[in-house]
């Protein structure tokens, strides 16, 4: 994506552009477009400086009321991710695994990876990695692979040796100096993911009267801010170098245990999934069919399985 427009910063009149009485209303579009030019700008310096091998898809999120945005437009995020056809190879992963109402419940595209960018409303702006708990792929991957005592000690010391203005937002109510995660956070993160929707957010806030986003030097301490959490965003985001999915172990122990098949099932029964993105959690059996298999509500979230992969809680 090209783009010529100078970089000249934030103002007053960006944040306005968000108050609450402008959501809805396409009074207001040239307003946010204008926020959204800017954006632009921002985004291109930033793919300068940032991509580097990774090659790396970037746009903003619309700036008028659509169905991709609930109608209703409270803040305008600049995203980069991973490439177009990097998208359209991660698809077949989880159409089997999730119900499709849990995949487009939210139309926003960056809602669906790990991101890194920036995001603004009427309050401030903030930079970092951005991680929509609806994000399964990389969100499950996550999560699986923190359940490894390494992998979990690594992503834990990653975190806390982030630059000391760092945050990190790790439930839909707490946020913690990065400095101060633990691996108890990781389990409150995997409770929440599994019964909200939230932004997981981990970076840098600046408030509306901050004088720093004024400025077209702003574009520099957004790359700072960036840089610094690339080696984040690449641990975080799934890749077949870095399959998480199905923690090994703990899923040939749990599939051995269900090997009788669906015989003993039943809709109410509370089962644990011993394969897949969601392996050795617990849910609850919502439906069956006559091929076997069976659709299970993990937390909030309808997964879709084999039932010889289920095995009763007692």
């Amino acid at each position: 994506m090209l783009f010529d427009e100078k970089f000249e910063g934030f103002d007053e009149r960006a944040y306005s552009a968000f108050e609450e009485r402008k959501w809805s209303s396409n009074m207001f579009n040239m307003e946010r477009l204008a926020v959204r030019e800017q954006m632009k700008a921002l985004g291109s310096l930033i793919h300068q400086g940032l991509s580097g091998d990774y090659g790396f898809f970037w746009d903003v999120t619309p700036h008028t009321p659509s169905v991709f945005n609930a109608k209703s437009v409270s803040e305008l995020v600049l995203f980069f991710t991973r490439n177009q056809d990097e998208q359209r190879a991660i698809v077949p992963l989880l159409d089997s695994r999730i119900s499709l109402p849990d995949q487009i419940s939210d139309a926003g595209e960056h809602h669906r990876h790990a991101t890194l960018g920036f995001r603004i409303d009427q309050q401030g702006c903030e930079v970092g990695l951005m991680l929509h708990s609806t994000a399964w792929l990389d969100v499950m991957n996550l999560l699986n692979r923190c359940r490894v005592p390494f992998e979990r000690a690594t992503f834990v010391e990653r975190v806390r040796t982030l630059p000391a203005a760092v945050f990190f937002r790790f439930s839909s109510k707490e946020e913690i100096p990065a400095s101060e995660f633990n691996g108890g956070h990781v389990d409150r993160l995997e409770e929440e993911v599994l019964n909200e929707e939230f932004l997981i957010f981990l970076g840098v806030r600046f408030d509306a009267d901050d004088g720093e986003p004024k400025s077209g030097g702003f574009s520099g301490t957004c790359l700072e801010v960036l840089g610094a959490l690339l080696p984040i965003w690449e641990y975080v985001a799934w890749k077949p170098a870095s399959d998480f999915l199905e923690v090994a172990e703990e899923s040939k122990r749990l599939r051995s245990a269900g090997e009788s098949g669906t015989a003993d099932l039943a809709v109410g029964h509370k089962v644990r999934v011993s394969s897949g993105v969601f392996a050795g959690r617990d849910g609850i059996i919502q439906d069956m069919d006559h091929k076997g298999f069976v659709r299970v509500l993990v937390g909030k979230v309808s997964v879709r399985t084999d039932g010889r992969s289920l095995q009763i809680v007692r």
